[in-house]
């Protein structure tokens, strides 16, 4: 009795494991396509991506936002966007 509940127990932890590799293979297969691709963007659902990431993601924004809205361009823009309104 002991034998079977072990050798079933054992199969289903393998059956699991295999399951979970399989899992694993095709979502390397997806990031090596998808890095392989044209298109650099690794996923199209935000949900997935972790905490870590987003929080180093919304820095970089910030950053790349911050340099873009200090260059004379940018404030030139804003400039002629502000005077065509009041026109």
């Amino acid at each position: 009795m002991y034998i079977v509940i072990y050798v079933y127990q054992y199969t289903m932890e393998i059956e699991n494991f295999i399951a979970l590799l399989d899992k694993k293979r095709k979502e390397l297969c997806e990031i090596y396509e998808n890095k392989m691709s044209k298109n650099k963007k690794m996923t199209s659902n935000p949900d997935t991506i972790d905490f870590n990431s987003k929080k180093t993601l919304n820095l970089i924004n910030a950053a790349l936002d911050k340099k873009l809205k200090s260059s004379k361009a940018y404030q030139k823009m804003v400039e002629k966007e502000l005077l065509k309104k009041q026109i």
